[in-house]
């Protein structure tokens, strides 16, 4: 290879004389990744040709050797004396490329995770290299996020890295997401050690947890057969595994096979059997046999499978059904009590009267605030339930979640338990500010009057520190009503309240307006704030902020410069 990289640079000294001759040494040389001649043949090819395209492959050769800063100086010399170079996208593109891929290498730990975001966020396939350098990085953090990253291509490359970390990944949080990207890639031949955990007595809740939901995703249908194999296993996660299955790929004939599972001595099986019910065989259980079941489990031992049950028995207009359920908002336990308000709230329609008498006497604020939820789903005591909501908005300080880990079909508002996790900076603060802006969105679209100064009082006092990785993996298009208030928020004159207001409408809107705002508060922003404005302006990815971002690659900290590359690509693509 070297000797063969000495020749190609002598025959482009001899032979080249044309552009396209100098053009494809260069490339012939970026062919066999020996980029310091290329470099050299860039160099020799501007002394004899002066051209707009041979100045680009200079540009590029200079990114290729890890000198991105002298890079984005040619670029910047370039671009002020002609203008074209700025939409020589090629261009931008492979020097942003090249960024990102330097600051892969990094020794520094955050500017490798945040150039392994930044590639992915791009949605390229030049981003498949860094992800799967990613998974064989030496820190278990960047493994995971590439991990989670990666289950959103379906490359083989990345499916084979996954295949080997399955079978030589030791470290249990690393191991969860190697489970779960298992399942989302769809690795069949996996199936039998996703059985193996399923089945190990050494396999935590967590891991069989990971591996049912894995189980799931893997296949596109489900036998009959398989469901009663699975349902007569003597371990307790295959036998929760066939209920969900059963439900998921709404296998006919098998509503006895989900009934009799609701008397096993394991708990999540039967919330996983009366989930089954709820979802695919409602209609098709006898009701007779179905009534005498639930009659029971509304009385279970475990409180989460009584109120599953009770909220079932209430959807089928069982009598008990209503009365059983007050049992449990009578509980003095606050986590039970909430539990059975969401669970009223989900069923609101066929119990309004036992809801709104609930949401007027009960104490507390999220018993309250879960019943005021459903009424305003069925837009019913619509004002009630708009006041405790407001209310709860201005007067709680603590930090709040939707929780669904009593049952994975009930989301529960209640106070936050997340714990803080090492590769998303600040991700219990982001989850609240969520919550809370998923309650001011219904403070918008139902155009309570006090809903704009609700959302001032929330963005004065809230720093927005969602990180580029939440903003991937949690965000959802904002409601169009809750976005024109906040866009209303920015007319006043706190700057504070127009910035945030901007990064609000950017990420959860991707409204093009705010691009100026955002790039006029850059400047004057500390590090933090640069980030999120970074972000924010990536989501948009509008082609307005191509020449603002090639100006920050020039920014003295690399991961700013990584950020603003993965940015100027969607941008480009946008």
């Amino acid at each position: 290879m070297k000797y063969l990289a000495v020749f190609l640079f002598l025959v482009s000294i001899v032979f080249a004389k044309t552009e396209k001759e100098y053009i494809q040494r260069i490339n012939n040389h970026i062919l066999i990744e020996d980029y310091e001649s290329a470099l050299q043949e860039a160099k020799l090819a501007l002394k004899n040709k002066n051209s707009k395209e041979l100045k680009a492959k200079y540009i590029y050769t200079l990114a290729l050797n890890e000198d991105d800063l002298k890079a984005i100086q040619e670029l910047k010399s370039l671009y002020k004396k002609d203008s074209s170079f700025l939409k020589n996208h090629d261009l931008l593109e492979g020097l942003a490329f090249e960024i990102i891929n330097k600051g892969s290498k990094s020794m520094q730990f955050q500017t490798r995770l945040t150039s392994l975001i930044g590639a992915y966020l791009t949605r390229d396939v030049n981003g498949v290299k860094v992800i799967n350098q990613a998974l064989k990085d030496s820190n278990a953090v960047i493994r995971s996020i590439a991990l989670q990253l990666a289950s959103s291509y379906m490359d083989e490359p990345l499916k084979n890295e996954v295949r080997k970390l399955m079978d030589n990944e030791k470290l249990w949080l690393v191991k969860l997401e190697v489970i779960k990207a298992i399942g989302q890639m769809k690795i069949e031949d996996q199936e039998k050690k996703i059985e193996d955990i399923l089945t190990s007595d050494k396999s935590t809740y967590e891991e069989k947890s990971f591996a049912i939901k894995a189980y799931v995703n893997i296949f596109d249908s489900i036998s009959k057969d398989k469901i009663k194999t699975l349902s007569n296993s003597g371990k307790a996660s295959l036998r929760e595994l066939s209920c969900i299955l059963a439900s998921h790929f709404n296998v006919k004939e098998v509503e006895d096979i989900v009934l009799n599972l609701l008397d096993d001595p394991i708990s999540d099986v039967r919330i996983a059997a009366l989930n089954a019910i709820c979802f695919s065989y409602l209609d098709t259980i006898d009701n007779k046999k179905l009534k005498e079941k639930l009659l029971i489990k509304t009385s279970d031992s475990d409180y989460k499978v009584a109120i599953t049950a009770n909220y079932i028995a209430i959807l089928k207009d069982f009598e008990f059904g209503k009365k059983k359920i007050l049992e449990f908002i009578k509980k003095d336990s606050l986590e039970i009590k909430r539990m059975a308000a969401s669970a009223i709230s989900r069923c609101i329609n066929k119990c309004p009267n036992l809801a709104y008498e609930v949401m007027q006497k009960e104490k507390d604020d999220f018993v309250k605030a879960n019943i005021a939820i459903g009424f305003i789903g069925i837009r019913e005591n619509v004002k009630a339930s708009l006041d405790i909501i407001y209310n709860l908005l201005e007067n709680d300080k603590q930090m709040w979640m939707i929780d669904s880990s009593k049952n994975p079909n009930f989301e529960v508002l209640s106070p936050s338990t997340i714990r803080h996790v090492d590769h998303i900076p600040n991700y219990p603060e982001a989850i609240d500010q969520m919550t809370r802006l998923n309650l001011l969105a219904m403070l918008c679209v139902l155009e309570d009057a006090r809903a704009l100064d609700a959302i001032k009082h929330f963005l004065k006092k809230e720093s927005w520190g969602i990180t580029g990785f939440a903003a991937a993996t949690l965000l959802k298009e904002g409601d169009e009503k809750a976005l024109d208030t906040v866009k209303e928020a920015m007319n006043g004159d706190d700057n504070t309240i127009k910035v945030q207001s901007a990064l609000v409408l950017a990420l959860l809107g991707k409204d093009p307006s705010v691009i100026e705002t955002l790039q006029n508060a850059y400047f004057t922003a500390d590090h933090e704030m640069k980030i999120h404005i970074l972000e924010a302006i990536a989501h948009i990815s509008s082609k307005e902020s191509i020449e603002f971002l090639v100006k920050v690659l020039e920014e003295p900290f690399q991961i700013l410069r990584v950020i603003a590359a993965s940015a100027l690509i969607q941008c480009i693509n946008g």
